[in-house]
């Protein structure tokens, strides 16, 4: 999950920018020497097959993201937010040891940064991390560290990047994936997070002398917060993965590595996952969720079957524990989807739990601040009454959990049912075009002229409307299909029992985030054409750049003028189907007036025409 630091005032900021850098600046203070003692691995988390262990017993949790590194007040509230996830009865917190801030950056921000500029890292937060990691192991709770952040809070790959001489679009926002994708490949950005994991991995704790590789209060080390890349990123992904889980591994042979992918909502993704995940250098798997945000969740019974392919893919095609690194629900309405949001945290849980789940982290244990959390399950008196249903959840589940190794008793999932979806990423949403586009005859002739937006339904991953480039346009990511209806009437039905060929033309293009930066030539899409069921035919639309082009296929199939023949409403299909070239389509409209249209693209508005022809 994505978070947003809230700067100081420009007073206070003045007033400590000689305090600020020289904190940052000063020597490291001599460290206690490292303990020399042998590990005894007993005391560690460790992966037995498709569990955790500890001390030779199974090892299930329900635990929390604790919001205690980043701030002054975050950093304050450390004992009041772990004493309440003691108090709930979790046994796990994750936390980010991490945050990147430019060269003469503000001197708030060493509130938030362990390092400033390339070369120069900020040692409190490394103390506050000693502080945060002794806290956890009095209270006995075990600590994910979180090593990069893909996001710009904090600095993060962005941060990197620039670092690496890579220029980035101004404002940074939501990296484009192109950019992603060149963090997992840059060497000089590779360095970068080599030279901060060592001296996160490598660090000994000042307060108790204990090298944290040395430390069983630690039980992961996550290589980065939100990891993804779509099919073309995937090998920079898997083999970024591979490389900085072995160099971790080189630095700690003893704590438990993880990839933090934030999971899949898109059949590609889910490819991509399993291919992080299956990584022999990954001890156990990963992946966040926030299942109503996906349009694919609108149920209890949806929401199982997200729960079910996670879980399946995790034990029985990867083969190893899994954990949900984040989940949450909103926490800032009493009800979410027309069902009490207590409700979607406990059918979360008792089904992660049936399908033998192995750790489930909800986000986020934090103090309330100044504005409201959406997810923020709140530890400070004033605000805790706020969100107390919700931590009586998750209370009650951590008992049942920490009880013993229940068995998982689903029978959905197992062997046989290898890498079958047992959750649809398709969602269906219907639009204004059920009745049906009457023709245009003339004599012998008949043409249905649709807009583009007057779909009868769209099926996709992801889908909607986009007026912000040049031209309109409606979407739908992935493996897509899209309805119109064209209603033939008598005279239309005069023409076609005349007509030869019928005729279809589009103006489309794939659907790529943005206008496809980064694309390569593998991006088109493959559209196929159906009447009634009957094939038209196929052709290829161009790499997504906003504003598409025209394409057409025809017919002279019988089947197919067939379905014109007859008086009624008739469906009209443009999809793409399964597979390499499964990367969506954008069907374009009118020109939109924000910003010029591409010389030479074809006339405007663009329509979805069938013509009978002689």
């Amino acid at each position: 999950m994505r978070a947003a630091a809230r700067p100081r005032s420009v007073l206070v900021a003045a007033l400590a920018t000689l305090v600020g850098t020289a904190l940052a600046q000063q020597p490291t203070a001599p460290a206690p020497p490292p303990s020399t003692a042998p590990v005894d691995r007993a005391r560690f988390v460790q992966v037995d097959g498709r569990r955790f262990v500890l001390g030779g017993r199974g090892f299930r949790f329900v635990g929390a993201n604790a919001s205690v590194m980043h701030g002054v007040p975050h950093r304050e509230a450390l004992d009041a937010t772990l004493d309440a996830v003691a108090a709930d009865g979790l046994r796990v917190v994750r936390v980010w040891a991490l945050g990147e801030q430019p060269e003469g950056s503000q001197p708030w921000t060493r509130d938030f940064a362990f390092r400033v500029g390339r070369g120069l890292w900020v040692e409190e937060s490394f103390a506050h991390l000693d502080r945060v990691l002794d806290a956890a192991r009095a209270r006995g709770l075990r600590v994910i560290v979180v090593l990069a952040n893909r996001w710009g809070d904090y600095g993060g790959v962005p941060r990197y990047l620039a670092w690496a001489g890579v220029p980035l679009p101004s404002p940074v926002g939501a990296l484009p994936e192109h950019l992603l994708r060149a963090f997992f490949g840059e060497p000089a950005a590779r360095a970068l997070y080599r030279e901060h994991v060592e001296h996160v991995v490598t660090r000994v704790n000042a307060r108790t002398g204990l090298a944290y590789r040395d430390d069983p209060t630690i039980m992961a080390w996550e290589l980065i917060n939100e990891s993804e890349a779509t099919r073309r990123g995937r090998e920079g992904l898997v083999d970024w993965t591979r490389s900085m889980a072995r160099y971790v591994r080189s630095l700690d042979p003893v704590h438990l590595v993880a990839a933090g992918h934030i999971g899949y909502s898109r059949a590609e993704q889910r490819d991509t996952w399993l291919a992080v995940q299956r990584l022999p250098e990954i001890d156990y798997a990963d992946a966040h969720a926030y299942p109503t945000q996906l349009r694919s969740v609108r149920s209890l019974a949806s929401l199982d079957d997200f729960v079910d392919d996670h879980a399946q893919l995790a034990h029985h095609v990867v083969g190893k524990p899994f954990v949900w690194g984040e989940f949450g629900f909103t926490a800032l309405h009493p009800t979410l989807l027309g069902l009490p949001r207590a409700r979607w945290f406990e059918r979360f849980l008792a089904r992660s739990e049936a399908d033998g789940v192995d750790g489930a982290l909800a986000w986020i244990y934090t103090p309330s601040g100044q504005r409201p959390n959406e997810h923020g399950l709140y530890v400070d008196a004033a605000a805790a009454p706020r969100t107390r249903d919700l931590r009586a959840v998750l209370a009650r589940h951590a008992a049942r959990w920490s009880a013993g190794e229940a068995s998982p008793s689903n029978p959905r999932l197992g062997a046989a049912q290898g890498a079958t979806p047992l959750w649809s990423t398709r969602w269906p949403a219907t639009g204004p075009g059920q009745a049906g586009v009457v023709a245009t005859v003339r004599g012998t002739s008949a043409r249905w002229s649709i807009a583009p937006e007057s779909y009868a339904a769209i099926e996709a991953e992801n889908l909607g409307r986009w007026d912000g480039f040049s031209v309109m346009h409606v979407y739908g990511s992935g493996a897509a299909r899209f309805t119109y209806r064209l209603r033939v009437g008598p005279a239309a039905r005069r023409a076609a029992l005349g007509a030869r060929r019928v005729r279809v033309r589009v103006r489309a293009s794939s659907e790529l985030p943005g206008r496809g930066e980064g694309s390569t030539a593998d991006d088109v899409t493959t559209l196929r054409v159906t009447l009634d069921g009957v094939t038209v035919g196929e052709a290829t639309a161009p790499l997504d750049d906003g504003a598409g082009r025209w394409i057409e296929v025809a017919s002279e199939d019988p089947a197919v003028l067939a379905a014109l023949r007859s008086v009624g409403v008739h469906t009209l299909r443009l999809e793409v189907p399964e597979g390499p070239r499964a990367n969506g389509l954008c069907v374009y409209g009118q020109a939109t007036g924000v910003e010029p249209v591409p010389e030479g693209s074809g006339e405007l508005p663009g329509r979805v025409v069938i013509a009978l022809e002689r």
